[in-house]
């Protein structure tokens, strides 16, 4: 135990210090709320939006033009009713975690005060499924969800003094659906404070 305490100290340390070496660097925790929605290619299925929170970590190297990678826990949430059957409903919840790595740019660069934008691929591994069904034959069950899924995101962000504040809109890349000819998509809005730690 306390070399593991020693090793994480001496870690933190050293990325302290080389920190300094990188013109731009900053990191810090970040926390915020997802409006998401899955969407299907079937007309009789109404989706509905469902908000949650997320949390993660950043990080960010550069100046004018940055690249910020960060790793976040996620959770994407949304309902699905069926039109032909009143009182059908599935309710989707799928956490991950994800990876954004995000090429992003100052457009009004202050000494307080910057506004950005960015955009990038995210990738997301999913760790856990919960799918609730009501009076809803053949609904879609958790195996059919796959356990990698791909998206872009882009949206502008705001920095004020040490604290952060973004706001994306990412768009579901791949069919996160098994099924066949049951095409399931997930987009989604996230606003998210960040604090540069460093």
């Amino acid at each position: 135990m306390k070399k593991l305490i020693l090793l994480s100290t001496a870690l933190v340390f050293g990325i302290m210090a080389h920190a300094q070496l990188i013109p731009g660097f900053s990191i810090g925790p970040k926390v915020g709320a997802s409006f998401s929605k899955f969407t299907t290619d079937e007309n009789q299925i109404t989706e509905e939006m469902k908000s949650t929170f997320h949390f993660g970590a950043f990080a960010r190297f550069g100046k004018k033009v940055y690249f910020q990678p960060e790793l976040v826990l996620m959770s994407r949430n949304g309902i699905l009713k069926h039109d032909d059957f009143p009182g059908s409903t599935t309710t989707l919840k799928v956490k991950s975690i994800d990876l954004p790595l995000l090429l992003g740019v100052k457009v009004l660069d202050l000494k307080l005060l910057n506004v950005r934008a960015m955009a990038g691929p995210v990738a997301s591994m999913v760790i856990n499924k919960t799918i609730t069904t009501e009076n809803w034959e053949n609904a879609i069950q958790k195996d059919d969800i796959r356990n990698a899924l791909w998206g872009l995101q882009f949206g502008a962000g705001v920095d004020l003094l040490v604290f952060t504040v973004d706001l994306r809109y990412e768009l579901g890349l791949n069919n996160i659906s098994e099924l066949e000819n049951f095409d399931l998509k997930n987009n989604m809005f996230t606003v998210s404070l960040g604090w540069k730690i460093l």
